[in-house]
């Protein structure tokens, strides 16, 4: 149906395509944003209601640690339950794939621990 050549002037058509939207979006704004600004547009509003207190909060640096413990864990325990539902019908080296998951989330496993012991938060 496809020939070799016709699907990479597909994906050439694809990239090009996805690369000139992506400049769009990004140069469109710089171009028709207001570029005034004033105290009024500073301001922090929600909901109708002027917010009391500073527009910024400042959170505790053990927040990330807690944040970076669940992306892996998360990602890792969701990947390995998708590879252990089509482990019955995959082949015998299938144990490879999630073997290279775990050693690919290992280092930032590594860095959130060291990370959370220079915070003293254990």
């Amino acid at each position: 149906m496809f020939g070799a050549d016709q699907g990479l002037y597909w994906f050439v058509v694809f990239a090009l395509l996805a690369l000139v939207s992506g400049l769009l979006l990004l140069i469109t704004p710089m171009v028709f944003a207001p570029r005034r600004r004033s105290a009024l547009k500073e301001e922090s509003f929600e909901a109708g209601q002027l917010p009391p207190g500073a527009k910024r909060i400042r959170f505790a640096l053990q927040y990330y640690a807690y944040l970076l413990l669940f992306l892996v864990f998360d990602v890792t325990i969701m990947f390995l339950f998708i590879w252990g539902y089509a482990f019955a019908s995959a082949g015998q080296y299938s144990f490879v794939y999630p073997l290279l998951l775990i050693l690919v989330l290992i280092p930032p496993l590594i860095y959130t621990v060291k990370l959370s012991k220079a915070l003293d938060m254990w």
